[in-house]
């Protein structure tokens, strides 16, 4: 997921980084990347499910990294165990069928058949839920999206803005001794 914000003086910033060695310019952009990112992760973790606590742990920040067209990204993403879960979270699914059987296939069948046809005559076997055996089929009700990566970032984009702003300050200020003015607009 990405979603791109507009910044007032980024032109001014890049001119100004452009007359440091390639080398200050990009640790500058990792270390502002990673102050941004902090906030943003904090909050998803902090509105993630809780059922077991295994989705906050899974949301991680990557390393910032140099974009072919010369641009820095960083991502905070889902990582580990139970991390496939989060997008089931984040976008909820709709109602499908499960089918008992060797393979997950026989249940992509009959869910596909029964969109198309109304009815389905895949071969089932016996499938465990919880300490229940249910042979045949089921359908599973689906459940609405209750995201947590999309408002974390809406929530804490200006945050993540000021630590952006802040981190390059710094590291500027220490590697050169120039002082950045603050914007008192902001």
């Amino acid at each position: 997921m990405s979603r791109d914000k507009p910044l007032p003086g980024l032109k001014e910033l890049d001119g100004f980084l452009a007359a440091l060695p390639m080398n200050m310019q990009k640790a500058a952009y990792r270390q502002a990347l990673t102050a941004a990112a902090k906030p943003v992760r904090d909050e998803a973790r902090n509105l993630a499910p809780k059922e077991s606590g295994k989705m906050a742990k899974a949301i991680k920040t990557g390393s910032p990294r140099q974009n072919p067209d010369g641009t820095f990204s960083i991502s905070i993403r889902l990582e580990g165990e139970h991390s496939f879960l989060g997008l089931f979270h984040e976008y909820g699914v709709r109602p499908h069928y499960i089918a008992a059987g060797d393979s997950d296939l026989s249940a992509r069948k009959l869910t596909q058949a029964v969109r198309r046809e109304g009815s389905s005559d895949v071969e089932t076997g016996a499938l465990k839920i919880g300490d229940n055996f249910i042979s045949g089929q089921i359908l599973h009700p689906g459940h609405a999206a209750h995201p947590f990566m999309r408002p974390a970032l809406d929530a804490k984009a200006d945050e993540a803005v000021q630590a952006f702003a802040a981190k390059i300050r710094s590291y500027l200020e220490g590697k050169t001794g120039f002082a950045a003015p603050l914007d008192e607009a902001a």
